[in-house]
């Protein structure tokens, strides 16, 4: 009896901890979320729920194959993710699929953790959906898979006490054998991750992912307005959508707002040919038409444009401009602390746009900060930017403002006017 309590009350302390040590700052938005599965166990957690689900459907062929309508989907989807792998360049390694499920009742579509995708077919058969609105609400769904929801949902499901085995699959989670004797755990989360309710706080960021990624595609963001005043004035449909996705009633506001945004992107798009993009829904991505990009070099081109999400944009154009200006002192130290690590480990993979995006948010005042920020403008291309960041990295480290000392190091930096 003694030994089991003992047992118990460890298991509760290493589940205690991990909730405590599990957040992270996610890379798209900058938003802190409780992730205590990681990526790859998001993944394959959903990859496994995604077969069960998909070859349960077959068998009772509910899946449309080989139609007009499937090729118009995968078309407009694989442009969804050309876009998607502009902001998040390790998702063109995804192995990305959607099926068209022949549910004529139900209005529903999803995107898991590693681009396994769905959409039913009541977005037609009850909304008479365009392909413009189509594009709004897989573009909402990639935005779900972009900013990592399945994997927060799948983490607050175990910190919330789904069952003994999750818990059981998350103390044992460091060693790959222990994942794959914990295997039906994960996939368990996933499929519960699909239908849970989303935040609102992931709502309002898949809207503002999605609504940039279909206009970036060139279809028009106003479908997203229309698609959900369609949806309000449904009745007698399976409304799955609205149950798992909460509709606050100033939504339609914020997506005006959002419309406004992105406008010229969709009009750019508009104005340009055909895009120069890979085949990320084929299942062999190695086999591919002569002259044509690979999903690598597609994504490696495209990161390196110095650009953002719009409603990232603002601080990241006052970087690009070469003034953002970093003053936050003592209430950011210990943000500081634990993010230069990432911060090294991004300088070290070139991923500028990302690490000058998270050294602006951190905003945190001394050399090395400003040292990074010229490192990453100076790897875009900003020469004029980088040097006044240079300069205000030597002003910080001369203002006694520095990475050095008895308590703090500057992680193998060495901060001067590197011009």
């Amino acid at each position: 009896m003694k030994r089991s309590l003992l047992n118990a009350a460890r298991g509760l302390v290493i589940a205690t901890a991990a909730v405590l040590t599990g957040c992270a700052t996610n890379t798209m938005t900058g938003r802190s979320q409780l992730m205590l599965v990681s990526e790859q166990q998001a993944i394959k957690g959903s990859v496994s729920a995604y077969s069960g689900m998909i070859g349960g459907f077959a068998r009772k062929k509910k899946l449309e194959l080989a139609t007009a309508r499937v090729r118009r989907v995968k078309e407009i989807t694989n442009r969804l993710v050309a876009e998607a792998v502009r902001f998040r360049p390790d998702a063109a390694s995804w192995s990305w699929e959607v099926q068209v499920i022949e549910e004529p009742k139900t209005v529903n579509a999803f995107c898991m953790a590693g681009g396994k995708m769905g959409i039913y077919t009541g977005f037609w058969e009850k909304l008479d959906a365009s392909d413009d609105e189509v594009a709004a609400v897989m573009g909402h769904e990639i935005g779900h898979a972009l900013a990592s929801h399945t994997r927060e949902k799948m983490s607050v499901g175990m910190a919330a006490g789904v069952g003994a085995t999750l818990l059981a699959a998350l103390v044992s989670s460091r060693s790959s054998s222990s994942f794959d004797t914990n295997r039906a755990a994960f996939t368990s989360a996933a499929a519960l991750a699909v239908t849970l309710p989303n935040s609102r706080e992931a709502e309002t960021e898949a809207d503002q992912i999605g609504i940039e990624l279909a206009a970036r595609a060139g279809f028009d963001p106003r479908a997203a307005v229309t698609l959900w005043e369609k949806m309000a004035k449904q009745s007698g449909a399976r409304l799955e959508f609205l149950s798992t996705h909460p509709s606050p009633e100033n939504r339609a506001q914020r997506l005006n707002e959002l419309i406004a945004k992105v406008d010229p992107l969709y009009e750019r798009a508009k104005s340009g040919g055909p895009p120069d993009i890979p085949d990320f829904l084929s299942a062999n991505p190695s086999e591919r038409p002569a002259g044509t990009l690979s999903r690598a070099d597609y994504a490696a081109r495209v990161s390196a444009e110095p650009q953002a999400m719009t409603f990232i944009s603002e601080d990241f154009d006052r970087f690009k401009s070469g003034q953002a200006v970093l003053a936050c002192g003592a209430e950011c130290a210990l943000v500081y602390t634990f993010q230069k690590s990432t911060w090294k480990t991004l300088h070290e993979k070139q991923a500028w746009r990302e690490l000058a995006i998270r050294v602006v948010k951190v905003g945190y005042e001394n050399d090395l900060s400003y040292y990074l920020l010229a490192e990453a403008a100076k790897g875009l291309g900003l020469q004029d930017a980088a040097a006044a960041y240079y300069k205000r990295a030597a002003e910080a480290q001369a203002g006694g403002k520095t990475c050095g000392g008895a308590f703090n190091t500057c992680d193998g930096f060495v901060i001067g006017d590197a011009r």
